[in-house]
């Protein structure tokens, strides 16, 4: 079973940080450190939290419960995809470039052919850019 460690979503600015690992005591257990970039634009009332490298997103009512809701909706995409042994395919078919220690998300010239990229980007809405610093198990 992994877990997320949640740090709390303070207000626009604040560092935030994903941690998805099975033990994290051990010190044993070898990772993928990275920055996960991902928006909150609103839309209908709601704030939404959408990561085009991961093509997922969920929403909340308000900024911080948008990008709460978006770690557990990170933290369930990773423990679903690792229980399924289909992280290392899931993550080359959304572009990520994986090597030996490191892992690198799609460049943003490549996320900018994603039609929701292209509507949030080049429309009038407004959206606040989120990095967290991130980690999750390596896969083999």
């Amino acid at each position: 079973m992994y877990f997320c460690r949640k740090y709390k979503a303070m207000k626009k600015g604040a560092k935030n940080s994903i941690t998805v690992f099975s033990n994290p005591d051990n010190g044993l257990q070898k990772d993928y450190r990275f920055s996960l970039e991902f928006f909150v634009f609103q839309e209908n009332g709601l704030q939404i939290a959408y990561c085009p490298s991961l093509d997922i997103s969920t929403s909340g009512t308000t900024f911080n419960e948008a990008v709460g809701n978006f770690y557990e909706m990170f933290q369930l995409y990773i423990e679903c995809c690792v229980e399924n042994n289909t992280l290392h395919d899931d993550l080359l078919a959304h572009g990520w470039k994986l090597q030996k220690k490191q892992m690198q998300p799609p460049t943003f010239a490549v996320l900018m052919k994603k039609p929701e990229m292209k509507k949030l980007m080049g429309g009038n809405i407004g959206y606040e850019k989120v990095v967290a610093p991130a980690r999750i198990p390596m896969v083999v």
